[in-house]
């Protein structure tokens, strides 16, 4: 069967040929350097640490407040969604699935595994599946996976299992998850005391910016270089 891109379904054409996964890798990884680039605090990080490290709140100004408050809960939301996407676009190029298997007769093993964490093979998937045709907007589809095409969750791709794949850096891993699940709680407003505090608050962040920015950046280079 040869097919273009136009006659597969979005969500699996990078599972029909290594050109068309090659596109969709592009632009998971672009989404996700723009994403971490949009970051009110990385982008205002400069003006940030000069206002946290004054004395008086009457000499903190918008980046401060913003930075520390009103902006930090979708800050959370997009270094989340950032790395959803560099995850997803990693296991794509080492050969992993990242949507969700449908359990039928032919599928049960992969989904029983997969349902338990184990990262599947795009190989082995495909073993026992096709590409078929949804007659009701005439485009093929790799047979098995879940209608709608829903994806493995953020949370289990930084899982040991998958990161052994993913091979994200120990520390930054360990602030993923720990941005994740704030995400996920309700965030209140906390001044920091003391010098210790902030030093070691303004460590942490500024590790995780430079951290994140530059394992994107490094690989959209490294697959602009494979052009």
């Amino acid at each position: 069967m040869n097919l273009s891109p136009n006659e597969i379904v979005e969500d699996t054409r990078a599972y029909y040929s290594n050109s068309f996964g090659k596109r969709i890798l592009e632009e998971l990884f672009l989404n996700s350097y723009r994403t971490i680039k949009s970051v009110y605090l990385f982008k205002n990080f400069d003006e940030y640490l000069i206002q946290l490290k004054s004395d008086k709140n009457e000499d903190k100004k918008e980046q401060y407040w913003n930075a520390s408050y009103y902006e930090k809960l979708t800050d959370y939301v997009k270094i989340s969604i950032a790395f959803e996407n560099y995850n997803k676009a990693v296991l794509i190029q080492k050969g992993f699935l990242v949507h969700k298997i449908q359990k039928n007769n032919k599928t049960k093993e992969l989904f029983k595994k997969q349902n338990n964490g184990e990262p599947i093979r795009i190989e082995e998937f495909k073993s026992i599946s096709s590409f078929i045709r949804e007659r009701n907007i005439d485009k093929y589809y790799l047979e098995g996976l879940q209608n709608g095409f829903p994806t493995i969750g953020y949370s289990v791709t930084l899982s040991e299992k998958y990161q052994r794949i993913i091979l994200l850096d120990n520390e930054l891993l360990f602030r993923l998850k720990e941005i994740n699940k704030l995400r996920n709680q309700l965030h209140f407003f906390t001044d920091f005391k003391g010098a210790f505090e902030v030093n070691s608050h303004i460590s942490k962040w500024k590790y995780i910016k430079e951290k994140s920015i530059e394992i994107i950046e490094n690989e959209i280079k490294t697959n602009a270089n494979k052009v």
